[in-house]
């Protein structure tokens, strides 16, 4: 069964906003059976979005919106929506009031103007915005179903999950894949590929999904015993060759599965950043439960803030630079022990776009990690932009620590920079 995407924001396409709500519908469709077959972005224009929506209710069973739902005069899909469908807008009383109380919730005084966010179409169904205030709404119109959700990524994840789907499923829609998903770290995709093709049952398919350093396996088969008997045996084949790359089965995050890691040997960790600038501490700190294991972060950019704040030598930084083995290990060094952690990790290097030099090019970025016993630095050298250079520091990073606690930093024997004198 097809569906169809509606984007609405002028800031989309004036290039102010990135478009980020496609990507986890199309997922999560996936897995319910449904394909979507065609996205659509629109201004904050009602012809436009009129057009947009009449034209994807002709074609798809099943039509989403993203966007428009807020309470400033550019919101308009509520009134577009019942304007093309013919209904009128009503009060919600009962949506009023949550509105209400979840503003007073956070200390705000509530705007007139945010009454409007309580108007639905007649017949709609509201849809629950734990997350935000926005409610959105769903309409079956002559055997379609449309969703109506904000355009902020978060609400609208979650009321994918917590509204969307399981009305989806309820109506009957959609024919669900069994999908199996492995979260790989440590190889790059090409790499990857070349050992999970040999290992595909027959009638498995596979997708591969990198993003910062890191690739999603997603596997799938029909619903049939021999195909889910093939599936079965192919993920089990690739668990074992694959073996400590890969970090989870499912949709668990590198930085949750450090965190767990720590928990269970109830070990904690300090982290000391330099070019990734605060990303690797808010990474864990994103997790729930993170202070159970994370003690804390030291953003040392500036020389002087290195020396001050994590006690690295002023020797080390003149004859070394900051770009360096030895910097990146004292800085773990002084991480874990300024923090009182089990465990201390940094990173420092290069993200340019300037900085470099030949002996030390854009992109190189080293990596230390100090415990009781040993200091040990790995060295890496990173393709892209500065951002890219970024988020995949702060993977290897969190890769580096994983393996730490595994007991395999054999895997980066050939990144390991050896420095005498730390201790």
């Amino acid at each position: 069964m097809a569906a169809e995407v509606i984007t609405i924001g002028s800031e989309i396409l004036a290039g102010h906003t990135v478009e980020a709500n496609l990507v986890p519908i199309v997922r999560a469709f996936a897995v319910e059976g449904v394909r979507v077959a065609r996205h659509v972005v629109v201004p904050d224009e009602r012809s436009a979005v009129g057009e947009a929506l009449r034209l994807a209710l002709g074609r798809n069973r099943v039509v989403i919106t993203t966007g428009g739902l807020g309470a400033t005069p550019d919101d308009l899909t509520r009134g577009v929506i019942a304007s093309l469908l013919g209904r009128k807008l009503t009060l919600r009383e009962s949506l009023l009031a949550e509105i209400r109380s979840r503003h007073a919730a956070r200390g705000r005084v509530m705007s007139p103007a945010a009454e409007v966010m309580a108007l639905l179409p007649a017949g709609a169904h509201a849809l629950a915005n734990r997350v935000g205030l926005a409610p959105g709404f769903h309409l079956e119109i002559e055997g379609r179903h449309l969703f109506a959700l904000p355009g902020v990524s978060a609400e609208m994840r979650a009321m994918l999950s917590e509204e969307v789907i399981p009305r989806l499923r309820h109506a009957g829609l959609g024919a669900p894949r069994p999908t199996h998903l492995l979260r790989v770290v440590g190889i790059p995709e090409t790499a990857l590929a070349q050992e999970v093709q040999p290992l595909l049952g027959e009638r498995v398919t596979v997708a591969y999904l990198p993003c910062a350093g890191r690739v999603d396996v997603r596997l799938n088969a029909a619903d049939d015993p021999p195909a889910q008997r093939a599936l079965t045996e192919t993920l089990e084949r690739l668990r074992e060759r694959l073996g400590a790359l890969v970090y989870a089965v499912g949709e668990e995050s590198l930085e949750a599965q450090v965190l767990a890691l720590l928990a269970e040997r109830a070990l904690s960790v300090a982290v000391a950043e330099s070019l990734t600038g605060g990303l690797l501490g808010g990474a864990l700190t994103r997790v729930p439960g993170s202070s159970r294991v994370f003690l804390g972060d030291v953003v040392a950019y500036s020389n002087a803030a290195k020396e001050t704040l994590l006690g690295v030598s002023h020797r080390v930084l003149q004859h070394q630079g900051a770009a360096s083995a030895a910097t990146a290990q004292a800085m773990a060094l002084g991480a874990r022990r300024g923090l009182g952690a089990s465990v201390g990790v940094a990173t420092t290097g290069i993200a340019g776009p300037t900085g470099g030099s030949p002996e030390k090019p854009v992109g190189l970025v080293y990596f230390g990690l100090s415990e009781r016993r040993r200091q040990r630095s790995f060295r890496y050298l990173l393709g892209g932009s500065r951002e890219m250079i970024q988020d995949v520091s702060v993977t290897l990073a969190l890769n580096t620590l994983r393996l730490h606690l595994l007991e395999r930093l054999d895997l980066l024997a050939p990144h390991e920079e050896r420095v005498a004198g730390l201790s």
